[in-house]
């Protein structure tokens, strides 16, 4: 029990950094600076691997902007999956007496996505610079939960405004499972006694932990107010 009420008070603050949604299109610049590299180290231009590269890097933007645009709930994703596999299997079917499969596999194969080595590159370039503004951003806009208050640090010049932590509650919540599967992204709502309106962070990455370390801080105040208390 000593050594558990020691690992509780090791936390005296947890830091919360609520991040735009834009971060989660790193798949995106990941994609497009391996389709660049690709196509800068491959040698001679080849129409075929650049048709591939570049039917590649849209699926993935595709689909990453699906992710960025809606929220896909568990049921939600579910509904979607099965309505995927019920089209895949009917398209099965309709392919054994007609050649819809092998039209489709053509009309995919036969369209020309392509794009340049200074496209794929640029591109991965422009998001990284703003990630890197993004980052820079939440060093100066961030939330400090500590055992007496929560901290709200905003702006260069550090304006602070600070609300009361004890009686402090905290709920999480994971709205998008694609979020939550790239990032860990989920979103921690805050309710100070001193409040009417909850403090709602979007978009936090590495949500369960940070959950975790909440409650874990939490808990340690709870155990230091009883422990304080006259025996009767």
């Amino acid at each position: 029990m000593q050594d558990g009420h020691a690992q509780v008070k090791d936390i005296d603050r947890v830091i919360v950094r609520p991040y735009p949604k834009v971060v989660l299109l790193y798949p995106i610049a990941l994609c497009a600076l391996v389709c660049g590299v690709i196509q800068s180290f491959a040698g001679e231009s080849s129409p075929e691997r650049d048709r591939v590269l570049g039917l590649v890097f849209f699926t993935v933007f595709g689909l990453n902007l699906l992710v960025f645009s809606f929220e896909f709930t568990r049921m939600k994703t579910l509904t979607i999956g099965l309505g995927i596999l019920a089209a895949v299997f009917l398209a099965l079917w309709l392919g054994e007496r007609w050649p819809i499969i092998q039209y489709l596999r053509e009309f995919v194969l036969h369209r020309r996505f392509s794009a340049s080595t200074e496209f794929y590159l640029g591109l991965f370039v422009y998001l990284a610079l703003i990630f890197i503004g993004v980052l820079v951003n939440t060093r100066f806009n961030y939330w400090e939960v500590k055992h007496n208050e929560i901290v709200h640090h905003t702006g260069f010049l550090g304006q602070i405004r600070r609300f009361p932590s004890p009686n402090l509650k905290t709920t999480m919540e994971i709205n998008d499972v694609f979020e939550y599967a790239l990032l860990r992204c989920g979103r921690i709502m805050l309710f100070p006694a001193s409040e009417e309106t909850a403090i709602v962070l979007e978009n936090v990455i590495n949500v369960n932990a940070i959950e975790r370390d909440i409650r874990t801080l939490l808990s340690s105040l709870q155990v230091e107010i009883e422990t304080s208390r006259p025996q009767e």
